[in-house]
């Protein structure tokens, strides 16, 4: 039986762990590694206009080649083993989540708290914290999968209770920051999880119910996101004070054309568009690389999509699925995400295009992502016509 085109049931025999068969997807590192190379790029240039224009380059340039370290070193790694660590990856999310309000720690900037500076690095918690989620969701659906090999899965009341619990204090502690967009991403990752694992619709259905009298009470309490929806709505009037970062978005991705203006010829990067280096680095693409970067970073992450997707259909067993589905989606989400907030398609909110925005957690947090989906793919069972090949078959 199948589910969302996926096979329910294991593929190696009980009890069996799956030996490496095959080198890791060499397509999804290539589209990785050239989008770190665009992103090392547009971080460079957005920074020529700052007053320390060489140490943002080196600090991403640096963040760039220990996230290619992550991948290859996690790639080698047995995938199965971060089921065994998932605890201690929760509790890192955990204790970096509460550094946030010890004094000194926690930085505040633009009135949210989510990021902590220590030793001269600055980390988001949150990106840890949905990497933790991730592996702690497929460990449910594993469980959940064993009891119930053919069908729906079933999920025992207990281990949803534990699941609700542990992600109720992440969601406590995002919310609390506040960090509204990061909380809906990363819930958004987990529902499709849930979703192409196989859990019934009335379950998903009942999950989402219980979720709206949070969304409810934090709209109430944080009137930011209701006048970011109204902003939004309102963004395409031109005397808009809302049309501000939209509208000029906008225009930095018309003027660059069809080839662009070339690095270092930004409009944007002058400091009129907020955040060229992070949010709007899409925008900065356009305007220096016109329509065909924008295109080339759009096929790029539609290569690492479909990788992704590739290994998580041909992966041995239902737990490296879900891990390679849930690092795919979560990567894809993000881009989307913030690829639709550069072009007005989104509201407005701060989340990074992976691999290019300028910050070493977001780089690290999706390389280990990309790891992982690496470490299912040296795994993975060949389609059968590639099968035939390596056995020598012929017609």
């Amino acid at each position: 039986m199948k589910a969302m085109g996926f096979p329910l049931t294991e593929q190696p025999e009980a009890g069996k762990t799956p030996m490496p068969t095959r080198k890791v997807d060499i397509l999804l590192l290539f589209a990785v590694t050239f989008l770190l190379c665009i992103g090392i790029g547009m971080v460079m240039s957005a920074s020529l206009s700052t007053s320390q224009p060489f140490r943002l380059f080196s600090r991403q340039l640096i963040s760039g080649v220990i996230a290619l370290g992550v991948m290859i070193v996690v790639a080698r790694i047995d995938y199965h083993l971060w089921f065994e660590w998932r605890l201690l990856l929760y509790a890192g999310g955990m204790i970096s989540l509460i550094a946030l309000y010890i004094p000194h720690v926690g930085m505040v900037m633009n009135g949210a708290r989510r990021w902590i500076h220590l030793a001269g690095l600055t980390l988001q918690p949150s990106e840890l914290a949905r990497d933790a989620m991730i592996i702690l969701t497929a460990v449910l659906l594993v469980k959940a999968r064993k009891l119930s090999p053919e069908g729906p899965l079933v999920l025992p009341r207990k281990n949803l209770i534990s699941f609700g619990v542990f992600l109720g204090l992440y969601v406590v502690l995002i919310l609390r920051e506040p960090d509204f967009g990061s909380c809906v991403f990363m819930l958004s990752v987990l529902f499709l999880m849930f979703f192409l694992g196989g859990v019934p619709l009335s379950l998903l259905a009942r999950l989402a119910a219980a979720a709206i009298p949070v969304v409810v009470w934090f709209l109430v309490h944080h009137r930011y996101t209701l006048e970011r929806f109204s902003n939004f709505r309102m963004a395409r009037h031109a005397s808009s004070a809302a049309a501000t970062q939209l509208g000029q978005s906008l225009v930095a991705l018309g003027s660059g054309g069809l080839t662009g203006a070339g690095l270092g010829h930004d409009w944007v990067g002058g400091g009129i568009l907020p955040e060229p280096g992070t949010d709007f680095i899409f925008a900065l693409v356009g305007e220096q690389l016109g329509l065909v970067g924008t295109l080339s970073v759009v096929f790029l992450f539609g290569i690492l999509f479909y990788r992704g997707m590739h290994v998580a259909k041909h992966a041995p067993d239902f737990a490296g699925r879900m891990l390679a589905l849930g690092f795919t989606l979560s990567i894809a989400i993000e881009a989307i995400f913030n690829m639709g907030v550069a072009t007005g398609l989104l509201p407005t909110k701060g989340i990074p295009l992976p691999f290019m925005s300028f910050g070493g957690s977001s780089l690290l947090a999706n390389a280990l992502g990309v790891g992982i989906v690496l470490s299912v793919s040296r795994f993975s069972v060949p389609p059968p016509r590639e099968q035939s090949l390596l056995n020598g078959e012929t017609r």
